[in-house]
C-alpha cells in the first residue's frame, strides 16, 4: 500500500472584538469593546453609612475613555462619572441614594410622571422591604431620668412610655451625671420593626417647663384671640 505524506497546517482563525453586550446584556446607548471595559458584580450599595440591599446582584462596567460607571438596570436613569473607578462608581451610588431619600416617603399620586419613573427603577432593583426591616429609626424626643442607682438607668418619655438604658447605649459622656427628675431632649436610635431603643444617640439637659405669670399669661392669651372674635365670613 503506498504511503502518503502529510502535512499539519494550523488552521486559521480570526480574532474579532465584539461588543460587550454580544450574548450577555444590553446597556443602552453604549457600543463600545469588551477591553475597553472594567466590569464587576454589585451585590448591595453602601453609602453615607446606609446599606441598600439589591434584589439581585447587578453587574456594573466602568467605561474609562468616557469616564462613565453603569450598573445593570439602572442605567441610563442612573450613571455615575469620574475620572476613576471609585470616583464614578460613588457619584453614582450618592445619586441612587439622593434619589431613594427624596421619594421613599412619597406616595404614588404626590409624584410626578418622571419622578414616578425613576422610582419604578428604584423599587424594581433595590429591596424596599429588607432596606425599611434594617434600617434604624432616629426619632426625637423629650422625658425625664425616672431613676439612677447610682447611675442613669431608666427613661421615661413625655408620651407616656418608658425605656431602661445602659450607660454603653449612650452617646454622651456626661450622661453619667444626671439625676432622677432632670429633663431631657434626645436623639433615639429605634429598630424600625418593633421600635425598641437600640442607642440614644444624642442627649442633652433640659430645663423644667413652667407656667407664665397670670397677668403675661392674660396678655398672650388675649393677643391671640379665640374663636369668638373673629368676623363672619361667606363662602366667596
Amino acid at each position: 500500500m503506498p504511503l502518503i505524506a502529510t502535512i499539519d497546517r494550523p488552521v486559521a482563525s480570526m480574532v474579532t472584538y465584539a461588543p460587550a453586550t454580544a450574548g450577555a446584556r444590553e446597556l443602552p446607548y453604549r457600543n463600545y469593546f469588551q477591553t475597553d471595559a472594567m466590569r464587576s458584580i454589585l451585590n448591595d450599595i453602601e453609602v453615607a453609612g446606609v446599606v441598600y440591599p439589591l434584589r439581585q446582584p447587578c453587574a456594573t462596567d466602568y467605561i474609562p475613555v468616557v469616564g462613565e460607571f453603569l450598573v445593570e438596570g439602572f442605567s441610563p436613569a442612573f450613571i455615575g462619572r469620574g475620572k476613576t473607578p471609585n470616583e464614578a462608581r460613588q457619584n453614582w451610588a450618592l445619586s441612587v441614594h439622593a434619589a431613594f431619600q427624596e421619594l421613599q416617603y412619597k406616595r404614588p399620586f404626590e409624584m410626578t410622571v418622571e419622578e414616578q419613573r425613576t422610582w419604578s427603577v428604584l423599587a424594581s432593583r433595590i429591596d424596599v422591604t429588607v432596606y425599611r426591616n434594617q434600617t434604624p429609626m432616629i426619632v426625637r424626643q423629650f422625658g425625664k431620668v425616672r431613676r439612677a442607682r447610682p447611675y442613669p438607668d431608666l427613661i421615661v418619655w413625655d408620651d407616656g412610655t418608658a425605656d431602661k438604658v445602659s450607660l454603653a447605649q449612650v452617646d454622651a459622656p456626661d450622661f453619667v451625671t444626671f439625676k432622677p427628675g432632670q429633663p431631657i431632649e434626645a436623639l433615639v436610635v429605634r429598630d424600625p420593626v418593633n421600635f425598641q431603643l437600640r442607642r440614644i444617640a444624642h442627649i442633652q439637659r433640659r430645663s423644667s417647663a413652667s407656667r407664665l405669670p397670670q397677668d403675661e399669661e392674660a396678655d398672650l392669651l388675649a393677643s391671640i384671640g379665640s374663636a369668638g372674635t373673629l368676623p363672619d365670613a361667606g363662602w366667596d
